[in-house]
């Protein structure tokens, strides 16, 4: 055991010596969302063989136990003082617990239940306004006019990728109980991350990941136990490897990349990634599924990755506009002369 450890740590070695993961500059931090939303985007193929097979609760709370377990058993090895919070983080820590893990996993995977994948792509594109809206409020936290473009351009994008550029498509959309599940499922996702900002002010985002991610499970596994929807299954192999899938990539790893995205670039940046989900979708589904991908949904795909890079580079985009600006003015003065 002690060979073991030893060898975990030196893996781990340059980790701690860099002190924390967080140390990360922007490019990085946003390499690191990318990835994140890539994950995200291949999940619900797996959730789509899971729930055949246990109930949402069961899946959110099975996985949850294994990703906060993985997760501190990463802070044992680096001896992170995290390990342990302050007091006055635990609280935080469980409403963490509460929304991002409990209410905003059974809502989604229940309302897949009930409405469509198109429907929840769609509510989940208007996720980064709302999150800025509500960030604006509680944190203080402000986007300039380009940002905001961004967002919209985005948004824009990601309705031509839902809809396949159909208007129609658009315009028969409905909405049901599965669609409200979906809004709840956002609004709470947006709390987890504004609450997390302020928590990983305290401590890592490695330890706000694994204590978040356990409180969630507790209450997600209590609530299974009394409604009686908390039923383990033995799984076949693929879709056992689907619930591999939801726990190291879609859960230890996205849920790490989120949360250093959020303490670095702040909620309203890191919510437009989102935005990225429903391009992995289209090209998982052609990948494995051999679906079509059509004109409208290349290029709303580029109008997402443009809101995002605006979004994010806002300052480069605004000095590259003045520069043109001034370009543009300096010739016609030259050609009045």
């Amino acid at each position: 055991m002690t060979k073991i450890r030893g060898l975990c740590k030196a893996g781990w070695g340059w980790w701690k010596a860099k002190g924390t993961f967080m140390e990360t500059n922007r490019k990085t931090t946003y390499i690191l969302l990318t990835i994140a939303t890539i994950f995200w985007g291949i999940q619900p193929l797996c959730i789509k063989w899971l729930v055949a097979e246990w109930t949402p609760v069961t899946i959110t709370s099975g996985r949850y136990f294994l990703i906060s377990g993985i997760l501190f058993f990463i802070l044992y090895l680096r001896q992170d003082r995290g390990i342990l919070p302050p007091r006055h983080c635990f609280l935080p820590l469980v409403f963490m617990g509460v929304t991002g893990i409990t209410v905003n996993n059974v809502a989604q995977f229940t309302g897949l239940q009930y409405s469509t994948v198109t429907n929840c792509t769609l509510i989940a594109a208007a996720s980064p306004a709302f999150t800025a809206f509500l960030s604006a409020i509680f944190i203080k936290e402000r986007l300039n006019r380009l940002q905001w473009s961004g967002i919209a351009i985005s948004f824009a994008g990601a309705l031509c990728v839902v809809s396949q550029g159909s208007l129609a498509v658009i315009r028969n959309i409905s909405f049901n109980t599965g669609d409200m599940l979906f809004f709840v499922c956002q609004i709470n996702w947006t709390i987890y991350s504004i609450i997390g900002r302020r928590v990983m002010g305290d401590i890592s985002a490695l330890a706000t990941t694994a204590w978040a991610g356990l409180f969630g499970a507790i209450i997600t596994a209590c609530y299974g136990i009394y409604a009686g929807q908390l039923t383990f299954t033995v799984l076949e192999a693929v879709t056992f490897s689907a619930f591999l899938y939801t726990v190291f990539l879609g859960g230890v790893l996205a849920m790490l990349f989120w949360n250093i995205g959020v303490k670095q670039a702040g909620p309203s940046l890191t919510a437009i990634f989102q935005n990225v989900t429903p391009v992995v979708g289209v090209a998982a589904g052609a990948f494995f599924l051999q679906e079509a991908v059509d004109i409208q949904e290349i290029g709303g795909a580029l109008a997402i990755f443009v809101g995002v890079y605006f979004t994010t580079h806002s300052e480069q985009v605004g000095r590259l506009l003045l520069r043109s600006e001034r370009t543009i003015c300096t010739g016609t003065s030259a050609g009045h002369k």
